[in-house]
């Protein structure tokens, strides 16, 4: 298959996954109640309407904390900003709902399908990349949070994007290879946070993998192009809440919702609890200013832990189950959890357990053959190993599972093609770890 050819049918694949997108994203009973999904749409429209980042569902009146935009903005960094950010373009033209935001993640989500097909083809060749793209189209645990207005539709495809730009500076490390993985990795920590990670699991092995003398100035190019991409936005989020604060004050939230009595026992085990963050004597009376609320959330948290020691090994292990669809047990609890918790289409939660381990089982087979042939594959276990820690410190939540479904789509699409030419001549070297 000639370029051209690869290239219109990855353009083709594209605009099935983003119709399969829309589908779902239109099937789903959404917007329902105040989650992730309606802050960042209405964070979007506030931005658009000259309120800044602020907290969408609640203002300053006579200096207290209220619900509702009436009052006084209060400034927010609950989530990284860059994907608010970007849906504030089709907000400032009147496209402001939330079916017209989700129409935007479904485009960034199709987005992901040639970029795994051109992953697909550098670590293995062009029908790894025709089966990878394929399988991205239409793989249902990305398809959902892609059209369910989830931030992970932008960060799928800057950590897809990633690890392009990554076995580019491993072939020919050139200043702006470095720059790139830098920017990108920079911007996928301004979708989720755990990105900055990358750093120091991608990255840096990359820059180690270069020949001695051009080393030390790979991995400091890359730190340069982190820092300059974050930093403005740490700078702001310090001068707002009048302390210094990073990329999120989510943080201390999370880590409070998940060191709870409720989430080291009992059926919520490894979860994270939203009412009773706010039973907590930390969430009982809540700070207008973020950072200061996330610090005392955050040492509720580690407190709670660190007095529960003994609980952690069973909690870790449940937070890593849920968030590899391994617990709960029972599909049937899965599916509910699915519906209930995480507003997929209920109907379409056992395919998707279908195909998450169908997808699984060919990832292996792909990751056996690419170190059978000495290929790049570390670079795609990193992204496992970043949310399955990320998970044990945490809570488990599918949605941490993402960046890890890209890798596993690549390596998917790879164990296609060497599934179909196993006893068969093997394909020529293309990447070497």
């Amino acid at each position: 298959m000639d370029s051209r050819r690869f290239a219109i049918v990855l353009g083709g694949l594209a605009l099935a996954g983003f119709a399969v997108r829309v589908a779902y994203g239109l099937i789903a009973n959404v917007p329902s109640g105040f989650g992730d999904d309606v802050w960042f749409s209405s964070v979007a429209n506030g931005l658009a309407h000259g309120r800044g980042f602020s907290d969408p569902f609640h203002s300053l009146s006579g200096g207290k904390l209220v619900f509702g935009t009436l009052g006084d903005p209060v400034p927010t960094a609950f989530h990284p900003p860059l994907f608010p950010a970007l849906l504030t373009i089709p907000s400032l033209v009147g496209l402001d709902s939330y079916t017209a935001h989700q129409i935007v993640g479904c485009v960034l989500g199709a987005m992901v399908v040639p970029v795994v097909g051109l992953l697909g083809r550098r670590i293995a060749d062009n029908r790894a990349g025709i089966a990878a793209a394929a399988i991205a189209a239409a793989f249902l645990p990305m398809v959902s949070r892609d059209a369910l207005l989830m931030s992970e539709s932008l960060y799928g495809l800057l950590i897809a994007l990633s690890l392009l730009a990554a076995l580019r500076l491993r072939e020919q490390p050139t200043t702006g290879r470095a720059l790139a993985l830098g920017a990108l990795i920079g911007m996928a920590a301004l979708t989720r946070s755990e990105a900055i990670l990358l750093v120091v699991l991608l990255a840096a092995p990359i820059a180690y993998r270069i020949e001695r003398g051009r080393r030390l100035r790979a991995i400091a190019l890359v730190c340069a192009a982190v820092l300059t991409v974050c930093l403005p936005w740490c700078v702001r989020n310090s001068l707002e809440f009048d302390q210094p604060t990073q990329i999120t004050t989510g943080d201390g939230s999370v880590i409070a919702g998940s060191n709870l009595a409720s989430t080291y026992m009992g059926p919520d085990i490894g979860a994270w609890d939203f009412q009773g963050l706010y039973r907590t004597p930390a969430g009982r009376h809540v700070d207008p200013n973020e950072s200061v609320q996330s610090d005392r959330w955050r040492d509720e948290g580690i407190a709670y832990a660190r007095h529960h020691a003994s609980r952690l090994p069973a909690v870790v292990a449940a937070r890593i189950g849920r968030t590899w669809e391994l617990f709960p047990v029972s599909p049937i609890e899965r599916a509910r959890l699915g519906s209930d918790a995480y507003k997929h289409v209920r109907a379409l939660e056992y395919p998707e357990q279908l195909m998450l381990w169908a997808v699984v089982a060919l990832a292996i087979v792909g990751a056996v053959g690419l170190r059978r042939r000495r290929r790049a594959l570390w670079p795609f276990l990193v992204l496992l190993a970043l949310v399955t820690l990320v998970s044990a410190l945490t809570h488990g939540d599918p949605r941490y599972r993402h960046a890890a479904d890209v890798a596993l789509v690549v390596l998917a699409g790879a164990g296609v093609t060497f599934a179909a030419r196993r006893g068969g001549p093997q394909p020529p070297r293309i990447a070497s770890t």
